[in-house]
């Protein structure tokens, strides 16, 4: 009987996270002190590199806070994506998906056309169908457009990596080719 229940996808790899890490924070930009976001969809107040979690207006931080506050965010986002990703991808690409979900949440990276089309095999759709999310407050907004470029362009440079094939298994070493090995040590 075939298991019609889709499994989740282990954790993006150390590269992916650093790749997501280090490329979202100038997207976002740094503030040390909690300020109004004019461009955000109900969350009015943001601090360090556009977090609106439990941010209050005034509130300070120090880099080394929010750099801290930034990779936590990132590791929780990607095993929430990781429910909702069924196929292996690159590291650049997991890389994209990862700052994409970083400005739009889990749960509308789940539910949006990029993971349908990246979970049926499609990474070259899934990577241009980033650019259908540039719209804040219902008005196409530049800088989500340039923002959804970069991330285009990370995600598609995932074709160009390597897969990473399975390691082959050693074949079994006959009985004479092993007590070689262990008078000739």
């Amino acid at each position: 009987m075939k298991n019609s229940r889709k499994t989740a996808v282990t954790l993006a790899s150390a590269a992916a996270l650093t790749c997501a890490c280090t490329t979202v924070k100038p997207l976002e930009g740094l503030w040390l002190v909690a300020k109004v976001d004019k461009v955000g969809t109900g969350r009015p107040v943001t601090a360090c590199y556009g977090e609106t979690e439990n941010v209050h207006l005034g509130q300070r931080f120090t880099k080394d806070e929010c750099d801290a506050l930034i990779e936590r965010k990132l590791k929780r986002y990607d095993a929430e994506i990781g429910t909702c990703i069924h196929v292996e991808l690159p590291d650049a690409t997991r890389a994209a998906v990862l700052l994409f979900t970083y400005n739009v949440g889990s749960a509308g990276a789940c539910r949006s056309t990029a993971i349908r089309k990246l979970n049926a095999g499609d990474i070259r759709g899934g990577c241009e169908a980033l650019m259908q999310w540039t719209m804040a407050q219902g008005r196409v907004v530049p800088g989500l457009v340039n923002r959804r470029k970069k991330e285009r362009a990370l995600c598609l440079a995932g074709l160009e990596q390597p897969q990473h094939a399975a390691p082959v298994p050693a074949a079994p070493k006959s009985f004479w080719q092993r007590l070689r090995g262990w008078i000739f040590k």
